[in-house]
């Protein structure tokens, strides 16, 4: 009689490969903790501060092409968003120059806010890799000086060690990737909504000439 002996294949376990990754996967482990605190904050504020509504922002236009301020301003103070705050200050001006300077300033002090905790995701896509990069040269060293003190050159040994220590720069090129692509369509976002904030600034402008609004 023949007797078939199946071996089961060694597999990796994705928890257990984590906590061999070293001491570094605890900064790594805060650092994606804090990025995705960064990503959920800044989506839920931008999805409330950087929308336009085309149905306002074309009667707010023609409130301004009437001569109509006050519904104008009362308009724009309904909008809970960033452009109400930017063009509340239409025709407020004494003349166009004021009027554009208030605009101006209005959309540098939104697009701060909108800009605010980016540079945290920015840190963190080049902190993590590194960190991650750290872990593993950290590991490789006590490697090789294990085989120094054991005098075990063998394959299996230092394949063993290196597939540990290389967790760590992997999971922070992950980290990396998270919040360099996180950040990158955030300023995407900021530049539409600039975009947008221009473009209906020159009807603005165009329409507080026609309503006769400033000098």
């Amino acid at each position: 009689m023949i007797i078939l002996q199946v071996t089961e294949s060694p597999s990796l376990d994705f928890f257990s490969l984590i906590f061999k990754g070293g001491w570094v996967m605890i900064p790594l482990g805060l650092v994606l903790i804090f990025a995705i605190y960064l990503i959920i904050e800044r989506w839920l504020y931008f999805n409330v501060q950087d929308g336009v509504n085309g149905e306002k922002s074309n009667r707010h236009i023609a409130y301004l092409r009437s001569g109509e301020s006050h519904p104008a301003v009362q308009l724009c103070a309904e909008e809970k968003g960033a452009w109400g705050r930017i063009f509340i200050h239409a025709g407020s001006g004494e003349s166009m120059q004021d009027t554009d300077q208030l605009l101006s300033d209005a959309t540098n002090i939104e697009v701060s806010q909108l800009e605010k905790g980016l540079s945290g995701l920015s840190l963190i896509a080049g902190i993590a890799p590194l960190l991650g990069f750290i872990g593993t040269i950290i590991g490789v060293i006590n490697i090789f000086f294990d085989i120094s003190q054991s005098q075990d050159i063998s394959i299996s040994v230092i394949s063993e060690g290196l597939y540990q220590k290389m967790i760590s720069s992997a999971t922070g090129l992950f980290v990396g990737i998270i919040a360099f692509a996180a950040n990158q369509l955030f300023q995407q976002r900021i530049d539409r909504f600039i975009r947008r904030i221009q473009q209906h600034a020159l009807l603005v402008k165009l329409a507080i000439k026609e309503g006769n609004l400033v000098k």
